[in-house]
């Protein structure tokens, strides 16, 4: 567990409460079936979580079968990872990739207006920086965009300017940019859609006004899910469909608590997952009663057909994770706990990283660390990695999963790293090889940056 042990030793009083959730929520083993479509990584866990030879074997020969008739294959970027030139040994160590990581290519750009809390997406070859706040806590309207092939920013702007909005692809052809808040913390209903075919912009309406709603990019459609309603419960369970129509339909979560969670999807496979967060242990109660979550949902898209059902309840609730996918592989990672203040720390940021399969439908039993403890981190999936940047004042290093191992990359000499640590920052992949983040809070989160870091990792 490395440097954040200790803190899953004792239970704290919140820790302690959420037995009363584990009972209310256990979770659920996804059917077989919905998690076949998904592409096996290297990794298939055992119970024990170590890694099983002749499951690894079987996957691999059902997923070259459904080749074989024509289904199954996982549509992949023509741009390639430089790291992936490597071959992969036989016990799947990340021998070679030291090599292939200081092939990074790291460049610099500023935002047209510097701001944080900034929704970002990508949807073919552009980066969108969209709405946020300013450095007078007024709300922008801004959107920059970023076109990798041209390498070049252009500006647009939302219909009205807000803060704490959602956003997410649909279809490999529109970026989505929902909710949010006013000027008013007035929780707002507007999508802003823009075609990255023809350069326009046009609004749809989410049923359900709300601000900060998670997304989940399942393909041909997008699940715009919970968020801060605004009202008094202040929790959504509502969940808005986005079909690759710009048609709207509605669902809503039955789960018992109403939750504010981390929303993980891989669109390759279909799949997305709600889990972690924070939730309202007293839902239509004069008090709310806010507590780290352990509900996790499992989403499954066939076609344009999208259903959903519990998942295994998430192993180790906290605040304040990250979380991305590859592979069939979903890493959440990263976040604090609340102590007693007493014999406990008020806050203590954790390392935990945990893994939830989709190849076994099962979280793992052997959680991984991160190399520094780390509370809101950006987490990107870059091609087969998944990237953990920032979220710690103690190292601008970034931490890289290989979900073909299921392990971090260790001992590298030039690292990737931040060049300027930031808070509440915005992060997004272009194409599954160029990572951006963008804007946020520097100088111990006092001022709004307009500075933006690329990372480079495509085939040229």
């Amino acid at each position: 567990m490395g440097k954040s042990a200790k803190v899953f030793k004792r239970p704290s009083k919140h820790q302690k409460e959420l037995k009363k959730v584990v009972k209310a929520y256990p979770g659920s083993t996804p059917p077989a079936e919905a998690l076949a479509a998904c592409p096996a990584p290297a990794l298939a866990r055992t119970a024990g979580g170590g890694i099983s030879k002749s499951k690894t074997i079987k996957l691999k020969a059902k997923v070259a079968a459904a080749k074989d008739r024509g289904s199954g294959k996982k549509t992949a970027s023509k741009d390639y990872l430089k790291l992936f030139a490597r071959k992969t040994t036989s016990d799947n160590s990340a021998s070679g990739y030291l090599s292939d990581a200081t092939s990074w290519k790291f460049d610099g750009a500023m935002l047209s207006v510097p701001r944080s809390s900034i929704a970002a997406t990508s949807v073919g070859h552009l980066a969108l920086f969209a709405g946020g706040r300013l450095q007078d806590d007024s709300y922008s309207d801004v959107v920059d965009i970023f076109n990798r092939h041209t390498n070049k920013w252009t500006t647009a702007r939302l219909s009205v300017a807000r803060s704490e909005i959602g956003a997410g692809s649909l279809a490999g052809r529109y970026a989505l940019f929902a909710g949010g808040f006013d000027g008013s913390f007035r929780p707002m209903s507007v999508v802003d859609v823009y075609d990255a075919e023809t350069a326009q912009w046009s609004t749809i309406s989410l049923n359900t006004p709300r601000g900060a709603p998670r997304f989940l990019d399942l393909g041909e459609t997008t699940a715009i899910i919970g968020g801060l309603s605004g009202d008094l419960q202040y929790l959504s369970r509502a969940v808005d469909y986005v079909g690759a129509d710009l048609k709207i339909s509605n669902a809503t979560i039955p789960s018992a608590y109403p939750q504010f969670g981390l929303a993980v999807s891989d669109r390759d496979c279909g799949l997305g997952l709600f889990t972690s967060g924070y939730q309202n242990n007293k839902p239509g109660e004069r008090f709310n009663d806010f507590q780290p979550s352990n509900q996790s949902t499992l989403f499954v898209a066939s076609d344009s057909l999208v259903s959903f059902s519990q998942a295994p309840a998430f192993p180790s609730p906290r605040w304040g994770a990250g979380g991305a996918a590859s592979n069939g592989l979903f890493a959440i990672g990263g976040g604090h706990l609340f102590g007693d203040g007493t014999t406990e720390p008020l806050t203590t940021v954790v390392d935990r990283v945990d893994l939830f399969s989709a190849s076994t439908g099962q979280w793992s039993n052997t959680p991984l660390s991160l190399s520094v403890p780390r509370d809101y981190p950006m987490v990107q999936a870059v091609g087969d990695y998944i990237v953990f940047a920032g979220g710690s004042d103690k190292s601008k290093d970034f931490d890289i999963l290989d979900t073909r191992s299921g392990s971090f990359i260790q001992g590298l000499q030039h690292r990737p790293a931040l060049y300027t640590l930031r808070t509440n920052a915005a992060a997004v992949t272009i194409d599954d090889c160029l990572m951006i983040i963008a804007g946020g809070l520097v100088n111990q989160s006092r001022n709004a940056t307009a500075s933006v870091e690329m990372f480079d990792a495509c085939q040229a």
